[in-house]
């Protein structure tokens, strides 16, 4: 093929791009000014259920029929949906019509046998229908409106079965501007602006709702729909351990007797019902298959609950579980993750977080007992993590999920500082930057999440697990004397993410659409439009809370 051909190929391929994508905006876009004039959704909730609604002219004029409703639930929330603009959506195939809609922006407005009814955003929130028809959990992909939902909401509205009504029903996509007479006004942090007393307040009540799940015995509420309030099927011990830490940590800085308890409860039940013989040592598991993840977070959580005198006994549990880890690891630093209990022997598998996790669990021992082996353990373990690990073409320029490496880097800094290991964070946070949001590059309220591309809700809890390494990597690096011109931009960072956090935490939350607004309080969902609640959400998220208040340069 000439040159001239190849240039002509590519001129007429972006020429056919251009005309493509111009006539996809033109038709789908919604710019104000398409909208229906004046229509105004106005809605009564009452413990997260629709228990009114009337389509009127304008705000604060709702019809007779709401105004009876609002007599007869007197505890109803009044929720006004101003619709903005409308355009079409594509109807066939079924995930074409899914992703048709931005996430907790845009509604459905059907029109059916001359008669219109609406699904608001609030409607498909409230069964939480967003983010369910394309799922790539690989990729944290979550995209379009749950199908089979949209149509069963609008067979009960028009009362016409789902088959009939999809023949014959015209659908417009709507876009809203919700308002609630009487709400207080946003928090400072929805511009970038928070104070430490914002932040503990969070953490604390971060640890508050993870308290309130923890049952007699020391089980977590694991997994939470918020709009229902109803626990979900589902439980690991590495997350079990993880949130006991989080637990131990609230408990330390705020004196909560309530949270105390709950974190010993849940040490409790590892300690008498999870740890178990593997080989000559002892690990966290109930399965034939342990993982080496269980047991970190469990020597991370029984050394802060030992190191903060919640309970010092707890120390006397840790080197039979570091002893483990220890025998878990192969000359070159990495460890082996699995155990299998039945034939006591390793199995030579890696997974993602856990050679970090076991750095920090082995660092964090050597710190409160003062082993040796430990700490000469961890720093090869962070040596691989920054060096080996990494090794092939390209690594610069790509990396994984580091949270748990930079935390054990700070960990060890004092008694065994690795300046490759700093210069690694560093270069990751710098990388973090390029793939985090800035205003305006979403639909959503994503101005300090991470993410690529501005189609899918970000998920919430990245921004704290690379908060708390950013934090780590940023204390290190004022100790290892690194110019503050270049951390400039990792601390804006950190900020960004940090009060994009507080703006999401049900804090106290969208109340109308929730069972149990109390039961909730405090806790921190998966994404703006995904209200599953599961503890290490919590976890990380509040730990990115408390390192913030406790950073080198921290406010007063």
């Amino acid at each position: 093929m000439s040159v001239r051909v190849l240039a002509w190929g590519l001129g007429a391929w972006v020429l056919v791009c251009a005309v493509a994508c111009w006539t996809v905006h033109r038709t789908f876009s919604l710019p104000e000014g398409r909208a229906l004039p004046g229509v105004v959704i106005a809605s009564l909730w009452e413990k997260g259920e629709l228990v009114g609604r009337a389509v009127i002219a304008r705000a604060g004029d709702p019809d007779g029929a709401l105004d009876a409703s609002l007599v007869s639930h007197a505890a109803a929330t009044l929720v006004y949906e101003s619709v903005v603009a409308e355009g079409p959506v594509v109807m066939h195939p079924d995930a074409a019509l899914a992703l048709s809609f931005v996430a907790g922006r845009d509604g459905v407005m059907a029109t059916f046998d001359g008669r219109t009814e609406y699904v608001t955003p609030d409607d498909l929130l409230a069964r939480q229908a967003y983010g369910k028809e394309i799922q790539w959990p690989a990729v944290g992909l979550r995209a379009g409106v749950d199908v089979p939902v949209l149509w069963a909401l609008l067979s009960d509205r028009f009362g016409v079965p789902v088959y009939d009504l999809s023949r014959r029903v015209r659908l417009c996509r709507i876009r809203v501007v919700r308002s609630i007479p009487g709400d207080p006004p946003a928090p400072g942090a929805a511009v970038g602006v928070f104070t430490n007393r914002d932040v503990r307040e969070a953490a604390f009540a971060a640890g508050r709702f993870l308290a309130r799940g923890v049952n007699a015995e020391g089980h977590f509420r694991y997994l939470i729909d918020a709009p229902t309030n109803r626990t979900l099927a589902g439980y690991d011990w590495p997350r079990h351990a993880g949130a006991t830490y989080y637990l131990a940590q609230v408990a330390a800085l705020s004196g909560d007797a309530e949270v105390g308890s709950a974190a010993l409860r849940a040490a409790g039940w590892m300690r008498d019902h999870a740890v178990t013989h593997c080989g000559a040592a002892r690990c966290i598991g109930s399965e034939r298959v342990v993982d080496v993840g269980a047991t970190s977070l469990a020597v991370v959580a029984f050394v802060e609950i030992a190191r903060t005198k919640l309970d010092p006994t707890y120390a006397l549990v840790v080197p039979a579980l570091t002893a483990f880890l220890r025998d878990q690891q192969r000359p070159d630093g990495d460890f082996m993750h699995e155990y299998d209990r039945e034939s006591q022997r390793p199995i030579d598998i890696q997974l993602i977080y856990y050679t970090g996790e076991a750095a920090l669990a082995l660092s964090r021992a050597h710190a409160l007992l003062g082993d040796a082996r430990d700490v000469e353990a961890a720093s090869r373990a962070l040596a691989y993590l920054v060096g080996p690990g990494w090794s092939f073409f390209g690594s610069r320029y790509y990396f994984g999920e580091e949270h748990w490496t930079c935390q054990a880097m700070d960990d060890l800094w004092e008694r065994s500082p690795n300046p490759a290991a700093l210069d690694f964070c560093l270069r990751w946070h710098a990388f973090g930057r390029r793939v985090q949001y800035a205003a305006g590059d979403t639909p959503y309220d994503a101005e300090g999440a991470y993410g690529v591309g501005p189609l899918v809700p970000p998920q919430l809890t990245p921004a704290g697990s690379r908060s708390e390494a950013a934090l780590a990597t940023l204390d290190v690096a004022r100790k290892a004397g690194v110019d503050e011109g270049e951390l400039g931009p990792l601390e804006a960072q950190i900020r960004r993410s940090i009060a994009m956090l507080l703006r999401h935490q049900f804090h106290p939350g969208p109340r109308h659409l929730l069972a149990d607004p109390a039961a909730v309080e405090g806790a921190m969902p998966a994404s703006e439009v995904d209200w599953q609640l599961r503890i290490d959400f919590v976890q990380h998220t509040g730990g990115a809370l408390i390192r913030w208040l406790g950073r080198s340069s921290a406010d007063p």
